[in-house]
């Protein structure tokens, strides 16, 4: 029995993600909050449709940052998917802990020393969340610990003092305006010369200036 949920195992064990859905190298890790409450809903739980990897896929898709919207493509292109608590919990402690994490003090988030290899290869990080920062601020020293809303300008965004790290609310939490705004600005992260012949870039610019 896990100490920190009570559980057996985490989701990211039930589901086998490290012998099943770990890149051979990691082009990009999404550190994301936590996995809710419900193991069905969990991202690489294959079995059934899950609203926040249907958004990733598509949104990678559509600028061609994965060759198409399933879990393979999305482990051959380098991602990897992962969660600052990584136990299921219910809404209520989820939130008191975003509410702990705006000031970097959110005691689950702290404990994510599990991210520290994929932080420290030198690739791209998408963070995720309040919950993601916080856990990231804690695991990293390159990365800055900014207090700024994670919902407002100028995020979403690549951090000018550590560039390699992008950061965005959570999927679930944005609206569509803004989830087409979070894969542009990430596109050019991951691949500035392709985001510059992008549509979906282009698309989203063109809209915006109209």
């Amino acid at each position: 029995m896990l100490t920190c949920c009570g559980a057996q195992k985490h989701p990211w064990n039930t589901f086998s993600v490290r012998a099943k859905w770990m890149p051979d190298s990691v082009s990009c890790l999404i550190v994301a909050e936590s996995p809710g409450a419900d193991p069905e809903k969990y991202f690489y739980n294959e079995r059934r449709k899950v609203a926040v990897r249907t958004i990733m896929l598509s949104g990678l898709y559509r600028h061609g940052l994965i060759v198409e919207p399933t879990l393979p493509a999305f482990r051959e292109a380098g991602f990897l998917f992962d969660h600052a608590i990584r136990c299921l919990l219910p809404s209520k402690i989820i939130l008191h802990e975003a509410k702990l994490a705006k000031r970097y003090e959110s005691p689950r988030a702290s404990t994510a020393r599990r991210l520290r290899p994929f932080l420290a290869n030198g690739s791209p990080v998408w963070v995720m969340g309040v919950l993601a920062r916080n856990a990231v601020a804690l695991q990293c020293t390159e990365f800055p610990r900014d207090i700024s809303s994670i919902a407002k300008p100028p995020n979403p965004r690549r951090l000018p003092e550590a560039p390699r790290f992008f950061v965005s609310r959570y999927l679930l939490h944005a609206s569509r305006a803004e989830v087409a705004q979070i894969f542009t600005r990430l596109h050019s992260v991951l691949n500035k010369n392709a985001a510059a012949k992008c549509d979906a870039c282009a698309r989203r610019i063109r809209r915006k200036e109209s």
